[in-house]
């Protein structure tokens, strides 16, 4: 007679080995497929070119204690990221203090090992 799993325990081992493969994810590479076409790979996304265009935002909220703004912004295209409004850190944390909710900004943003880091800030013209 032969022995047969649960369909349960299959389930629950088919999670536990497609979890990490799952967990390797990092908040660009969730927004990746923003905007992207089927050949378009995650690892294109990671990184700004050094002459990547700056994206025009509009400063939502500041958090300066742990230098990080929220920015409704237009289509980042290194990034393959749609207009939305989301949190950035900034690299040097001390510019938050310099900026106030409604500033129109242009900035510049890559993708530091799973998190979208601001490496250039500037107020628009």
């Amino acid at each position: 007679m032969a022995y047969t799993f649960p369909a349960l325990t299959l389930t629950v081992a088919l999670a536990l080995l497609a979890g990490p493969a799952l967990a390797q994810t990092s908040p660009a590479a969730d927004h990746a497929h923003h905007g992207t076409t089927a050949g378009t790979t995650a690892a294109a996304t990671t990184a700004a070119p050094a002459s990547a265009a700056l994206t025009d935002g509009e400063i939502t909220r500041v958090d300066a204690r742990t230098g990080k703004l929220t920015i409704r912004h237009g289509e980042i295209i290194h990034l393959g990221m749609p207009p939305m409004t989301m949190v950035f850190a900034l690299q040097d944390a001390a510019q938050a203090a310099q900026f106030q909710p409604g500033a129109k900004v242009r900035f510049q943003v890559v993708d530091d090992s799973g998190t979208l880091r601001i490496t250039h800030i500037e107020r628009a013209q």
